[in-house]
Parts: structure tokens; C-alpha cells; sequence
């Protein structure tokens, strides 16, 4: 294994082309779902207290019907796969940290198992009549922002010469200060620029392969990378 890089990547609307966790609540919550969320994205209430909401509006007994939708309609972002085997090919680790469920995560992924590293998320809790969530990764001295599944602590357990982070959104925020090389779009672009925090832009992973081809051979990017 290529112990000078590690790569970590979202799974909500970067693996995959739209964010789960919101298709999830479109299709199966009442419409209180859309308030919750809004106080997620507006940092009113925490993203842990903010999941744990969402999911308690939906039944335990609708488990079985959201991962058959979720696996019949949810799109991987195209170049995944080629991405993968690009990492494989050079003996880099590639790990999955998703704030979402293990139910659905770890099932959606398995196409993809034997190319990921490992995969960090929260479990789904079916014993009671609507959705618990046990939060697994939980924020430490890294990040106090509650994040439930923190990034920032995951990323932190890790040695390597440079960590490369790939993400989408709010949820991705607490993997700033542990990580050497942001990819970023969507919301998350828009928040690292007023952040003033360097990211490199992408759509979709062909562009993520192009890019991280470059900055191998870049001096700066070994100079930050401590090569």
C-alpha cells in the first residue's frame, strides 16, 4: 500500500450524482423534512441532530423499499469506477466516509468492494417504529461541531504523507484542516470560496483522474504533500 497518499471521498452527491440522504426524504418523509433540512444547511441545529431527525420521519418497516429504491434509481457519477482502478494501479488507498446509512451504503457499494479501502458511516437502528441512527465516528478534539459521522476525525486517524479529500457539501467541512488537497463542487464550492480555501473544482471523476495526474508531478504539490 502507498502509504504517501490517501484518498477520502463523500458518498452523498460525489460518489454518487445526487445526494441520498434528500432523495431518500423526497420519496419516502412526510414534508417536514424539507424544514429539517434547511436548519441542517443554515447551521441552526448540527448535522448529527439534523439525520437523526430526518430519519426518525420514516417508518423501520419502509427499510427494504428505500434500499430497493435507492439501488434502482441512484446513479454513480461517471469515471468512478475508472477512478478506482486508476488508485488501484498505483496501490493508493481509497476510503468511503459517508454521513448516510450503513444499510443502503455498504449494498450500493459492493459493485465496488474490492477496489475500496474501507468504507466509515453510520448505522441504521430498525428495532423501534420509526429510524434511529447510532453515530459510530463521532467528533473528538479534531472537530466540535457535531458532525455524527465527523469526517475530520476519520481522516485524522490516518498516516500519510498527503491526504486528499473529495467532497460535495456541509458534511465536509470538518476534513479542512486535516486534509493536504480538497476536490470540491456543488454546495461545497461555494463555501470554500468564502472560506478563501484552496480547492481544486470537479464534475465528475475523469476530471478527478486529469487533475490528480497533474498535480503528482507538480513541485507545489510535493512541497505540500512534505515529498
Amino acid at each position: 500500500m502507498n502509504t504517501n497518499f490517501v484518498v477520502f471521498s463523500d458518498f452523498d452527491g460525489t460518489i454518487t450524482e445526487r445526494d441520498v440522504i434528500i432523495s431518500i426524504m423526497a420519496k419516502f418523509a412526510p414534508p417536514e423534512w424539507k424544514s429539517v433540512m434547511r436548519d441542517i444547511l443554515e447551521e441552526k441545529i448540527t448535522i448529527s441532530e439534523g439525520v437523526q431527525k430526518l430519519f426518525s420521519l420514516i417508518p423501520s418497516s419502509r427499510k427494504d423499499e428505500i434500499l430497493d429504491w435507492v439501488l434502482r434509481n441512484i446513479k454513480i457519477r461517471t469515471g468512478f469506477k475508472e477512478f478506482l482502478e486508476f488508485l488501484n494501479k498505483k496501490n493508493i488507498p481509497f476510503i468511503v466516509l459517508s454521513g448516510g446509512l450503513d444499510f443502503y451504503v455498504y449494498e450500493y457499494l459492493k459493485p465496488y468492494r474490492e477496489l475500496i479501502t474501507d468504507i466509515y458511516c453510520n448505522r441504521a437502528i430498525f428495532k423501534k417504529e420509526f429510524i434511529e441512527i447510532e453515530f459510530i465516528y463521532e467528533c473528538n478534539s479534531v472537530c466540535k461541531n457535531d458532525c455524527g459521522m465527523c469526517k475530520g476525525y476519520v481522516i485524522a486517524k490516518y498516516e500519510a504523507g498527503c491526504k486528499i479529500h473529495i467532497g460535495d457539501s456541509i458534511t465536509d467541512l470538518s476534513a479542512i484542516k486535516v486534509s493536504d488537497i480538497l476536490f470540491a463542487r456543488g454546495d461545497l464550492v461555494k463555501r470554500l470560496r468564502r472560506m478563501s480555501i484552496d480547492f481544486i473544482e470537479f464534475e465528475n471523476f475523469y476530471t478527478v483522474i486529469d487533475k490528480f495526474n497533474l498535480i503528482l508531478n507538480s513541485e507545489a504539490f510535493k512541497e505540500k504533500c512534505h515529498k
